[in-house]
């Protein structure tokens, strides 16, 4: 790439040839640095973020990501706590129009016409009425930019949680929410690891998962590992894989856990 439309059009070919417009939500993962090489290209960081998000808010698209900020205590404030993720994250809090959900550990922002799909979310990190159940029948994709899909996906969480892992439990939160001076609630939850169990950490894993979501035809890529970008379809993969959980309860762990469920 040899300049900002170079750029530009590498994300477009890309988009157009993977289907992405024919989705209404993405559920973002990325990772920057190797596209950080045509930062050069751009006036600020802020432009060269944008330069990719637009091409999604301009047709018309919401875009969800990550901006946990995994505060176990204290107050989480919805509008000033910061994130410890990457460029993408930080980038959509230091706009003025995104929309953020109120868990103070796992947070999620928002931009585009559903936007406030991440607001007023219930107590449940992967539970009901979390960002995951709400993503559910929306049309949604997982959209992986810069970041192999083997890497993980936390929606694994939520098909734990659904399916009744036992290698995780519930925990509850006394972390005070607010926006801005006003109190929000606390006691939100999240569905959590072990870490009583003799010679297990239950350390995730998606790697199975991911060969799966190909051999199955549901998980499209193109590009190199690194400068990769990757869909698959929110639906019918949460489908696919709570079903392969029923059949290896084990999919999402690098254990030999007996995992009754």
């Amino acid at each position: 790439m040899n300049n900002k439309q170079d750029f530009i059009d590498y994300f477009k070919k890309k988009f157009e040839l993977l289907d992405v417009y024919n989705y209404d939500i993405f559920y973002i993962y990325s990772d920057l640095r190797l596209f950080s090489q045509c930062l050069k290209f751009f006036n600020s960081k802020t432009e060269f973020c944008e330069s990719i998000i637009n091409l999604l808010l301009k047709n018309g698209k919401t875009v969800v990501m990550t901006t946990f900020s995994y505060t176990t205590q204290g107050v989480f404030d919805i509008c000033s706590t910061k994130t410890t993720l990457g460029s993408l994250n930080k980038w959509i809090l230091e706009r003025d129009d995104y929309a953020r959900s109120e868990h103070p550990l796992f947070s999620y922002s928002s931009l585009g016409l559903k936007k406030n799909i991440v607001s007023n979310i219930g107590k449940s990190a992967f539970g009901y009425d979390s960002v995951f159940h709400r993503l559910h029948k929306s049309n949604a994709a997982f959209l992986h930019i810069g970041r192999p899909v083997d890497m993980g996906n936390t929606s694994i969480h939520y098909i734990e949680q659904l399916c009744g892992a036992t290698y995780r439990y519930h925990k509850c939160f006394n972390t005070k929410v607010f926006r801005n001076d006003t109190y929000v609630g606390t006691d939100y939850t999240a569905f959590l690891r072990k870490r009583d169990v003799i010679g297990e950490d239950f350390t995730f894993s998606f790697n199975l998962a991911s060969r799966k979501l190909l051999q199955q035809g549901l998980l499209k890529e193109v590009g190199d590992p690194f400068e990769n970008i990757s869909l698959y379809p929110y639906d019918e993969s949460i489908d696919f894989l709570a079903s392969q959980f029923y059949l290896n309860p084990n999919i999402f762990i690098n254990s030999n856990y007996k995992n009754y469920i």
